[in-house]
């Protein structure tokens, strides 16, 4: 819209110049042009506007309009993501864990994401649920962030396995035996 302007202006300001403006008008400083050129920009705005052909409100529709939709396959893309990361959590947390606290097993998350793409929160049922591996999948979940949309809340449910790695075949256990 600005270059739509500053065409305009610059296409009237070579017209007064080639006309060679009224007599008795003398050279214009370049803030007197520039200040014509606004003021031509301007009318040429309040024109279009009783019109009804404004295009920056079209601009303003088309960000809405991206904004709109909860982008489902981008949804299932990071979700996936996260879900590889909260499986290895077993891993990440064996040594944090409490004597008898290593609960492990398929388990199924609820992730609640907010109309500026963020998740607000994220639960996990018992046995996992504030222990240091239910803690670790949270986050895992907590950091996914998707497109805006609008509508409102988003709840979705993701299923996830956790379970200890299995040592590689070939590796020796931890007596070397």
């Amino acid at each position: 819209m600005k270059s739509l302007c500053f065409c305009a202006a610059i296409i009237a300001g070579a017209l007064a110049w080639g006309c060679g403006g009224s007599e008795g008008e003398g050279v214009k400083t370049p803030d007197q042009l520039i200040d014509e050129q606004v003021k031509i920009a301007e009318e040429d705005e309040k024109r279009k506007a009783a019109r009804g052909d404004d295009t920056s409100l079209a601009s303003e529709e088309t960000d809405a309009e991206k904004k709109r939709e909860f982008d489902q396959k981008q949804v299932k893309m990071e979700l996936s993501r996260a879900t590889r990361s909260a499986e290895s959590c077993p891993g990440v947390v064996a040594e944090m864990e409490k004597k008898g606290e290593h609960p492990r097993g398929e388990t199924r998350v609820t992730i609640t994401f907010v109309e500026d793409g963020t998740v607000r929160d994220v639960q996990i049922p018992s046995p996992f649920d504030e222990t240091p591996i239910g803690d670790c999948v949270k986050r895992a979940y907590k950091a996914v962030i998707v497109p805006p949309y609008s509508g409102g809340e988003k709840i979705i449910d993701q299923e996830l396995t956790l379970k200890d790695e299995k040592p590689a075949k070939g590796a020796k256990n931890a007596k070397g035996k």
